[in-house]
Parts: structure tokens; C-alpha cells; sequence
């Protein structure tokens, strides 16, 4: 990426976990969707992304800061539950502006950052203040892994120093009438064969964080992009791998949070054709 904000989408988004995106309207609540901006490339070059035609492809269009004001602003017009920030790490300065100037133009909806958490704990203090919700995954807690699927072996040192960052600055989870209002929620996505070791993150948020730390639990993974260069990851996560994974986290006490039935495919990722050039 250059010096200029790329987006590649920016929606109302229906899919992510309940209290941002609102759920059902045939459930208890209601349902306006996560004000989703999904920012061009990424720090991580995972060999499985799912989103790769906009982490790797660079697929997007270039925008102002006064623009990412704007789009921001018109999805809470729109009715949006919040404005959630989809891997803008790289692009923190110019982000850090726009935030800034949709506050001060009667933004009021929590602002969600999404990101990998492979990010400095000194750049994310320059958004104290300015993020509501952080929500980051805890991809990885075996360096080898995060070396060999995402070209990061310093990943599990640098993600868990910026979780604990982000814990310090927004604290647990607040719900309210169904919706996220402040907080972190932790994304665990469970790689085949646990590569990832899911288990020993959730034995370090419990260790550090509490067990009453948000977790999403998440069974979505498909293999995508490259995942068929890496026989062992070149396969749809098994159910009892998950159900593994799950009783862990109960084990260890966890009861806040989210979970997932196992399964996913390339439908269920956004067209970001349809908003890049």
C-alpha cells in the first residue's frame, strides 16, 4: 500500500457476531447491520486468507481522509449499529484523522477496530480515546506456524502485547439491549489440526485478560488462497477438532462470548468486486 487510504467496500454487514451486527429480526432485537469499511492489503500474508483478493490483490479505490469522514458519517445515517474498521492498520495516521473529523461531525455510534493484532502497542495508543470496541484475532501462539502460514514468527509475541494494550484501554465487554457498546472481543479462528495451538491462547487470555474476556470461537475456516501448497491446512476445519478446542475454553471457564457451528465457504465472503476498480 502507499501513503493513501484504498478501500475496498464499505457496507452495511450482517455477518459478524451478533452484538455488532444486530440479530435477527425474527429473534429479540434488531438487526441494521455493522457499518463495515474493509481496507485494502494487510500486515500478514496469510497463505489461507479468505480475503485475499483484497489483502494481496490490492483491489480498492483510493479515498481522501475527508472521504473515509464521509463514509463513515453515511453509515450511521444508514442506520448502522457502528462503524467497524476491517484491517486498517496500516493505514493508522490517516484512519486516527478521519475518526477524529467524523466526531467532531456528529459521529456517535462505537467505532470498532478489526484488525489481525499484529500491530505496536505505541501505535495503538495513539487511538485512546477514539476506539470503542477493539476486535482482534489471537491467530497464532506457536511462532513456526505464524512463520510458515502468515510470514510472522514474531506474531505471537507482538499480538498478544497489543490484545493487552487494547484490554487497558477499552476493558471487557459492555453490552447493551443486544448491541456491543465498549470493549474487546477476541477472535480464535481454529486452524486444521489446531496448528495455531487455539488452546494455548485461550490459556494465555485467561492467564492475563480473566475469563470473563469476549471470545469468539470461530470454525469458519475453509482453505483458500494458496492453502493448497500446505497439505496439512489444505482441508475444511473437523468438527471434532473444534468441539476440542471448545471444551478447553469451558474447561478453563470461559462463558462470555460466541460460538460456532463448523463450516464455511467462499459464499459466505463478501464480493469485493463490486466496490473496487
Amino acid at each position: 500500500m502507499g501513503a493513501t487510504l484504498r478501500v475496498a467496500l464499505a457496507q452495511l454487514h450482517y455477518g459478524e457476531e451478533p452484538v455488532l451486527s444486530g440479530t435477527s429480526p425474527l429473534e429479540t432485537g434488531e438487526a441494521r447491520g455493522s457499518g463495515t469499511i474493509f481496507f485494502s492489503g494487510c500486515s500478514l500474508r496469510c497463505v489461507y486468507c479468505q480475503n485475499h483478493d483484497i489483502s494481496f490483490g490490492g483491489l480498492g479505490h483510493e479515498l481522501s481522509v475527508d472521504d473515509l469522514t464521509a463514509l463513515m458519517l453515511e453509515l450511521q445515517l444508514a442506520g448502522a449499529h457502528n462503524i467497524n474498521l476491517v484491517t486498517p492498520t496500516h493505514f493508522t495516521p490517516l484512519v486516527r484523522q478521519a475518526i477524529i473529523q467524523a466526531k467532531a461531525n456528529g459521529l456517535c455510534l462505537p467505532v470498532v477496530w478489526n484488525s489481525s493484532a499484529f500491530e505496536t502497542v505505541e501505535t495503538l495508543r495513539t487511538l485512546e480515546g477514539l476506539v470503542d470496541i477493539f476486535l482482534p484475532d489471537l491467530r497464532y501462539m506457536d511462532s513456526q506456524a505464524a512463520a510458515r502460514y502468515s510470514g510472522a514468527p514474531d506474531y505471537p509475541k507482538a499480538a498478544t502485547a497489543a490484545i493487552a494494550e487494547m484490554h487497558r484501554q477499552v476493558g471487557q465487554l459492555v453490552v447493551e439491549d443486544g448491541i456491543a457498546r465498549r470493549g474487546l472481543i477476541i477472535r480464535l479462528l481454529v486452524l486444521p489440526g489446531n496448528v495455531g495451538r487455539t488452546d494455548l491462547a485461550l490459556d494465555w487470555i485467561k492467564a492475563n485478560l480473566g475469563t470473563g474476556t469476549a471470545i469468539s470461537l470461530m470454525g469458519q475456516y475453509y482453505p483458500a488462497h494458496r492453502a493448497g501448497e500446505f497439505p496439512e491446512i489444505n482441508r475444511s476445519l473437523k468438527p471434532i477438532e473444534y468441539a476440542a478446542v471448545r471444551r478447553h475454553m469451558e474447561r478453563l471457564g470461559f462463558k462470555n462470548g460466541f460460538v460456532q457451528q463448523v463450516g464455511s465457504s467462499a459464499s459466505f465472503t463478501p464480493d469485493f468486486r463490486q466496490g473496487g476498480d
